[in-house]
Parts: structure tokens; C-alpha cells; sequence
């Protein structure tokens, strides 16, 4: 999968990660094997970073671009960015063999994204093995000292679903975080949302963090890849951004106060003396 940056419209690395991860927890709610028609898109509010799939073909068009040929364009361009420190404007025709089934733009409000003059490239219906190296800044993001914290977080859209955590006190690099949850996004967009996740363990392209899901704790009551993703989204808006707190951390899941899942999200062994940059 080739794709075209422009460097004279660099995008802030936060509102990057941050976007990615929201639209790819929307896709990951969708079928694997489900058209997209017209268009997928996603801004989040008070960001300028806007990406956008467009599927140019008609319905009836026997070849079209599909949820997992979105969730393996968008995770390779996130990976893509953060290996080459390319948080610039990126656009990308994607192509099944040497059809082409629509296109990836990432942008900027302030530039005024466009699908024109993209490049051609491949996308395949897997997700690619990731690239090794790290060298991305995100300075950006203010940290504060770990320390230990607990709380609970109530799912607004979902009022039976809650979310205890606890904050170990070990620091992870954004970068990592952002990474670990996009990976664990990408790894349950390959289930229904209606199948039952047992078990979930993904670790950074960059190799710095893992997170680690365990179902099943309930008899009776299934924690489904929906809950999952829920769970992610929650993590990374609500725990880890909200309150600027970037670490191991601990998590419950619980549907009307039943404990039914557990995900633990911690640092590697790889993060320590790696030379990855630090949150200033």
C-alpha cells in the first residue's frame, strides 16, 4: 500500500491518533465483509485532523470497498505516520489487485482535504504485519504524575454498562497508548459485534504497550467484541485523555453492577531503555 504525504501540511500527531481511534472503534461497530457506500467520515469536534474514505462506485458495482478494507488502510496509515514521523496530509487510492475501490484522505479543515492526485496503492483484506523503529514526538501532550486512582466511569449511551479503574502508578508513553488501543480496535473490528470475546491480547506495532481483555467471568452473562470496543473507546476518551493519565491501568467491566470483564492495559519491557521519546 503506497501512500502520498505532503510535508508542507504537517497535522498534529494528539488530534491524529485521537481521530484514528474514534473512527475506527465507528468501523469496527460495522460488519467485516459490509460496503461502504459514498463515504465514511470523521471530525472530531474542536479538532481541525478530518480522515474520510469515498467509495466512487455505484451499488450495484460487483467490487466494493469494504469495513475491512478500511480498517487495514486506516491502521497502516497510523502506523505509517508514527514509524517515518509523517504527521503531515496523506492521500491514498485503494485498490484490490488492479481495481481500484475507492480512496483515504487525511487532512486538515485548515487545508481543506481533497481526494485528488492520490496515490495507487494496494489494500489487502488483512491486516499488514507492522513496521519496526520509533522515533515519534508527541510533546504536545501534557502528563501529570502518575500516582494511584481509582474511579468509575458510567457509560452515558449505555446506562447498565460501567467501568471501574485503577491506575497501577507506571507511565507508558502517549504514543504507546494511542498505538496499543488503535491495535486492539483493528484486532476486534475482525468480530460481530455480537460474538463473544473470551480473551483479547494485542501489543503496540511500536512494542511498548499491551493490552490484555478477559471475558467470560460471569456465567450466564457474555462479554461480546461489542463491550470491547465499547471498553477501548472509553479507555482511551474518558480514563486516559480526560485525565491526562498515561499508564498501566486496570479495568473492570460490569453490567448492572455484575462484574463481567477485565482488561489490563501496561507497559512492556521494551519501552524501558528503547531511546523513545518522553512526554515533556
Amino acid at each position: 500500500m503506497d501512500f502520498a504525504f505532503d510535508a508542507k501540511r504537517p497535522l498534529p500527531p494528539f488530534q491524529v491518533y485521537f481521530t484514528a481511534i474514534e473512527l475506527m472503534y465507528e468501523i469496527a461497530q460495522r460488519g467485516w465483509d459490509e460496503a461502504v457506500h459514498v463515504m465514511a467520515a470523521k471530525q472530531v469536534e474542536g479538532y481541525d485532523v478530518i480522515m474520510l474514505f469515498i467509495n466512487p462506485q455505484s451499488p450495484d458495482e460487483p467490487h466494493q470497498l469494504q469495513i475491512k478494507h478500511c480498517v487495514a488502510a486506516l491502521y497502516r496509515a497510523i502506523v505509517t505516520m508514527t514509524e517515518g514521523v509523517l504527521f503531515c496530509q496523506l492521500r491514498c487510492h485503494l485498490a484490490v489487485g488492479d481495481r481500484s475501490i475507492g480512496a483515504l484522505s487525511i487532512g486538515s479543515m485548515k487545508y481543506g482535504p481533497s481526494l485528488e492526485d492520490a496515490a495507487v496503492g494496494n489494500v489487502t483484506t488483512a491486516l499488514p504485519t507492522p513496521l519496526e523503529g520509533n522515533r515519534t514526538s508527541l510533546t504536545e501532550i501534557p502528563a501529570t504524575d502518575l500516582g494511584a486512582d481509582s474511579g468509575t466511569i458510567r457509560d452515558t449511551e449505555f446506562p447498565h454498562f460501567s467501568i471501574k479503574y485503577h491506575f497501577y502508578g507506571k507511565a507508558i508513553n502517549p504514543k504507546e497508548v494511542s498505538m496499543v488501543v488503535l491495535e486492539a480496535l483493528a484486532t476486534a473490528a475482525q468480530f460481530a459485534r455480537s460474538e463473544e470475546c473470551k480473551e483479547l491480547q494485542v501489543i503496540s506495532p511500536t512494542g511498548g504497550a499491551m493490552i490484555l481483555i478477559d471475558g467470560g467471568l460471569k456465567p450466564g452473562l457474555k462479554f461480546l467484541y461489542g463491550w470491547a470496543t465499547r471498553s477501548l473507546k472509553i479507555l482511551y476518551q474518558r480514563i486516559i485523555v480526560a485525565q491526562k493519565r498515561w499508564g498501566d491501568v486496570w479495568l473492570e467491566m460490569h453490567y448492572d453492577n455484575m462484574k463481567f470483564g477485565e482488561l489490563r492495559m501496561l507497559r512492556t519491557e521494551a519501552e524501558v531503555g528503547n531511546g523513545m521519546d518522553t512526554v515533556e
